[in-house]
């Protein structure tokens, strides 16, 4: 989970602070635009749930996803960095390993054994956002994949998956006293 929040929150700075860059005045309008930009980005309060025998399982579960899902992710832009350096990247093959890399987490997702009611309802919203991203990458084929586009429907869903990130980072906290009593 913070290996996410690490890549995250620098692009979200730098969206927010090209944003507020590019106002000429103050008496410029809002553009609704950005309005639904910070509603999509904030995120819902944690959700409470009984503690269960199950926990520890599933938070286990769902930390150690976020862990290889992390690597992944990190060697595909790795490579992909290495291929647009040498000019061997094309927007096709961008794009290819976006959708590959979509459907991994779906599919780490999905194969979770969760066993509680806090863990499906983390990874209901984690699928909840893959899913989004599928269908923007699918409307968006069209488009080059080298030019940012920070438009709201990028970001649709992000808030909500960065609350499953705050859900679990609080339903780990919770139990981590107990891990170093152990020890």
């Amino acid at each position: 989970m913070k290996h996410f929040k690490a890549y995250l929150l620098p692009l979200l700075c730098s969206t927010l602070l090209f944003t507020a860059c590019s106002k000429n005045n103050e008496n410029d309008v809002p553009d609704p635009s950005e309005d639904r930009m910070m509603q999509e980005l904030e995120s819902s309060p944690i959700k409470e749930f009984p503690k269960t025998a199950n926990d520890q399982h599933d938070i286990k579960l769902l930390v150690d996803y976020d862990r290889r899902f992390s690597e992944m992710s990190d060697e595909m832009e790795d490579e992909l960095i290495k291929m647009r350096d040498n000019g061997s990247l094309t927007d096709e093959f961008a794009r290819s390993r976006k959708h590959d890399n979509i459907q991994s987490a779906l599919t780490m997702l999905k194969d979770l054994d969760l066993k509680t009611e806090q863990g499906r309802y983390i990874q209901g919203l984690m699928a909840q956002y893959w899913e989004n991203q599928a269908k923007l990458l699918n409307q968006n084929s069209k488009a080059p994949q080298d030019i940012p586009n920070s438009t709201p429907d990028n970001i649709k869903g992000l808030g909500e998956f960065l609350h499953a990130q705050e859900q679990l980072d609080h339903w780990e906290v919770q139990y981590e006293p107990a891990e170093k009593s152990k020890s």
